[in-house]
C-alpha cells in the first residue's frame, strides 16, 4: 500500500532566546514538521502574514513587543485571525494566562521544555484546526448540494402564457427567463405532453396530474428530453393558474447519488463535531513502563496497514483511545473515525446500527437511514464491546469483513465499502468461541493483529505520571491551583489495585480536587479502606454487601441492564425489579464500588 503525499504541517516560533529555538527546532523537525523561526514580534507578524503557518508557538516576555501584543495584532488580521497560538512561558500566573486566553490564545505550554508536553499540545492543536476545517468544507458542501438540486418549475395562465419560469426551468430547457415569459408554453410541448396539460385545465379538479413514463419536453434548441413530473391547477385572486413542475428523467440516478451523498454528509458532519468535542478531551497515552511502550510499538507497526485490529483489556484501561491513536497515525486519518458500542444498543436495532435500513423495513424505519459502515467509508470503525455483538449478526459483520459490501435491512442493494476495522473487548473471545458464545471465524478474522492493553496494577510506573496528568487537568477546569500531591497519598495511589483502571483513577482524582482547597491535593479516602468494610466488627450489613454485588455485576456488564448478556439476567431478576432495587440503593451510572 502506498501512503499518500500530504504536506508537512508549518510551525511558526517565536523567542528571543536562540537557546529554545533551537531545542524546539530538534524536537518539532525530528517528529516530522516544518518549523519557520521569527526572533522579535514585528518579525514574527510579517511572517505570519506572509506563510500563514498551521500553528504558532509565541514567547510572551520579549523585548519590544510582548507575546501578547503580536497575539492581539494576530487575531487582528482576517489573514491570521484563525491561526492556534499557544504561548511559551516560565511564568505561572493565572491572571498572565487568563489574559493570554482573552485575547485568542488556545494554551501554554511551559518553561522548561518538557518535550512530551510540547508534541502533545501542538498535534492536539493542529487535529483541532484540521477538524474545523473539514467540518467547514462538509457544511459547504452539503449547502452547494441543496442549492443545486432543483426541480423546473414552469407557471402558466389559463391562456397558456408563462408567468413564472425558474432558473432550474432555464437550465432544463436551454431557454432564457427574459425570453420565456409572457410567451406560450406550447413552444416546449411535445404532442403527449400538451395532451396532459390540456386535460388538466379542461377540468376542475385540484388533483395534480402525474405525468407518465416516456414523456418528453422540447427544449429551446428544439431537442426533446425525457421528463417526470406533475401538473396542477391552482387559483390565485380569482385567476387560474396551472404548475408544471420537471425534472429530467436521466437526472434521476445523479440526484439519488447526490442525496445519497448529502445524507452520507450529514452523519460526517455529526462525526466530525463530535471528533471535535472528544479532541478537546483527549488524553494522551500518558506513562513510561516497559508495558505501555510494547503496546505503543505495536500500535506504530500496525497503523500504516489496512490489517484488523482487536484491542483487548480490562474496563477502563483505555482501548478507545489506542483505535483513536491507530486511525491518527494510518493513511485514513483525513477520512472520519466512527465508533460503535455493541453493548449500548438493544439487540432488535444492532443490525440496522452496523448496516442502516430502507424506509419501511420495520415499524419506526420512516425514512431510510445510513449505518456505521457507510458513514465509515474510507475511513475506519471502531466497534467497541464487539462481544456484546448477537451471534445471528456476527455473520453478517464477517461477510463485510471478507468482502467489503452488505444490504441495509429491507434492501436489495449491495452496497460496498471500504472501511477499516478496530474492535475491542473486555472479554476473551477465544474462550467464548470455544463455549460457542461468539463465532469461531469471526474471532479469528478479528484477531489479525491483537493489542493487549494491560491493567493499571500491572503498570504501576505510570501512576505518579497519570496523577499528575489528572490534577493539572481538572485543577484547570476548575481554576485552582494545586502544586503538589503528598508523598503518603501518591504511595496509596501506587498501592491501590485500581480495579476501574485509568477510569476510575481519573474519577477519584477529579473528586479529590474539587474537595482540595489550598495548594495540596486533598486526602483521598475511597481508597484507604475496602468498600466491604465498615462498622460493626469490620463485617458488613447485607444492604452494603447487595449494593456492592450489583455495582460488581454491572461494571461486568458495561451497565447493561437488560438483554441476554445484561445484569439482571446474571442476577437472576427481571430488568424492572433490578431497576427498582437500583433507585433504592441509590445506585447510579457514577457510582463506584471502592
Amino acid at each position: 500500500m502506498t501512503r499518500n503525499t500530504e504536506r508537512k504541517p508549518l510551525v511558526l516560533m517565536v523567542d528571543d532566546n536562540p537557546v529554545n529555538l533551537a531545542e524546539l527546532y530538534d524536537l518539532l523537525t525530528e517528529a516530522q514538521y516544518e518549523v519557520s523561526i521569527a526572533e522579535s514580534g514585528a518579525s514574527a507578524i510579517l511572517q505570519a502574514e506572509r506563510v500563514v503557518p498551521d500553528l504558532i508557538l509565541l514567547d510572551v516576555l520579549m523585548p519590544g513587543m510582548s507575546g501578547f501584543a503580536v497575539c492581539a495584532k494576530l487575531k487582528e488580521s482576517p489573514k491570521t485571525e484563525s491561526i492556534p497560538v499557544l504561548f511559551m512561558t516560565a511564568l505561572d500566573d493565572t491572571a498572565d494566562k487568563l489574559q493570554g486566553l482573552r485575547l485568542g490564545a488556545v494554551d501554554y505550554i511551559t518553561k522548561p521544555f518538557q518535550h512530551e508536553e510540547v508534541l502533545a499540545r501542538v498535534n492536539t492543536h493542529l487535529t483541532l484546526a484540521r477538524l474545523r476545517s473539514e467540518l467547514q468544507a462538509s457544511r459547504e458542501r452539503l449547502s452547494r448540494i441543496v442549492t443545486y438540486a432543483l426541480d423546473a418549475i414552469i407557471t402558466v395562465d389559463a391562456e397558456g402564457r408563462i408567468v413564472l419560469f425558474n432558473a432550474a426551468a432555464e437550465k432544463l430547457l436551454k431557454c432564457r427567463e427574459s425570453e420565456a415569459v409572457g410567451g406560450v408554453l406550447e413552444r416546449f410541448l411535445t404532442p403527449a405532453l400538451k395532451e396532459h396539460l390540456g386535460h388538466c385545465m379542461d377540468h376542475s379538479s385540484d388533483q395534480a396530474i402525474w405525468l407518465p413514463e416516456g414523456v418528453g419536453i422540447l427544449r429551446g434548441d428544439g431537442a426533446e428530453v425525457p421528463i417526470e413530473g406533475s401538473i396542477s391547477r391552482v387559483e390565485a385572486g380569482g385567476e387560474k393558474l396551472f404548475t408544471v413542475i420537471l425534472r429530467d428523467a436521466g437526472e434521476r440516478q445523479r440526484r439519488m447519488q447526490a442525496e445519497a451523498e448529502c445524507r452520507q454528509l450529514k452523519g460526517i458532519k455529526l462525526y466530525l463535531e463530535e471528533e471535535i468535542k472528544a479532541a478537546h478531551n483527549l488524553d494522551e497515552l500518558i506513562g513510561g513502563s516497559a508495558a505501555l511502550k510494547q503496546v505503543v510499538t505495536l500500535i506504530n507497526q500496525v497503523a500504516e496497514t489496512d490489517s484488523t485490529v482487536l484491542v483487548t483489556g480490562e474496563t477502563g484501561t483505555g482501548k478507545e483511545l489506542i483505535a483513536r491513536a491507530i486511525h491518527n497515525l494510518s493513511s485514513r486519518k483525513a477520512n472520519v473515525l466512527v465508533k460503535l458500542n455493541c453493548a449500548a444498543i438493544p439487540a432488535n436495532l444492532a443490525e440496522s446500527e452496523l448496516f442502516g435500513h430502507e424506509k419501511g423495513a420495520f415499524t419506526g424505519a420512516l425514512s431510510r437511514k445510513q449505518g456505521r459502515f457507510e458513514l465509515a467509508d474510507g475511513g475506519t470503525l471502531f466497534l467497541d464491546e464487539i462481544g456484546e455483538l448477537p451471534l445471528d449478526l456476527q455473520a453478517k459483520l464477517l461477510r463485510v469483513l471478507q468482502e467489503g459490501e452488505f444490504e441495509r435491512v429491507g434492501g436489495t442493494q449491495t452496497i460496498k465499502v471500504n472501511v477499516r476495522v478496530i474492535a475491542a473487548t473486555n472479554r476473551d473471545l477465544g474462550r467464548m468461541s470455544h463455549e460457542n458464545q461468539f463465532r469461531a471465524d469471526l474471532y479469528y478474522r478479528l484477531n489479525v493483529f491483537p493489542i493487549h492493553l494491560p491493567p493499571l496494577r500491572e503498570r504501576a510506573d505510570d501512576i505518579p505520571l497519570l496523577v499528575r496528568h489528572f490534577v493539572q487537568k481538572y485543577a484547570t477546569l476548575l481554576g485552582k491551583r494545586i502544586e503538589t500531591v503528598p508523598q503518603p497519598i501518591l504511595s496509596a495511589l501506587c498501592a491501590y489495585p485500581w480495579p476501574g483502571n485509568i477510569r476510575e483513577l481519573q474519577h477519584v482524582i477529579e473528586r479529590a480536587v474539587i474537595l482540595s482547597e489550598g495548594g495540596e491535593l486533598a486526602p483521598i479516602d475511597c481508597i484507604q479502606r475496602p468498600a466491604a468494610e465498615t462498622r460493626n466488627g469490620g463485617f458488613a450489613t447485607l444492604e452494603e454487601v447487595e449494593r456492592a454485588h450489583i455495582l460488581k455485576v454491572l461494571e461486568a456488564t458495561s451497565w447493561r441492564i437488560s438483554g441476554e448478556k445484561g445484569a439482571a439476567v446474571i442476577l437472576g431478576m427481571p430488568s424492572t425489579t433490578l431497576r427498582s432495587r437500583m433507585e433504592r440503593l441509590g445506585i447510579t451510572r457514577h457510582s463506584t464500588t471502592a
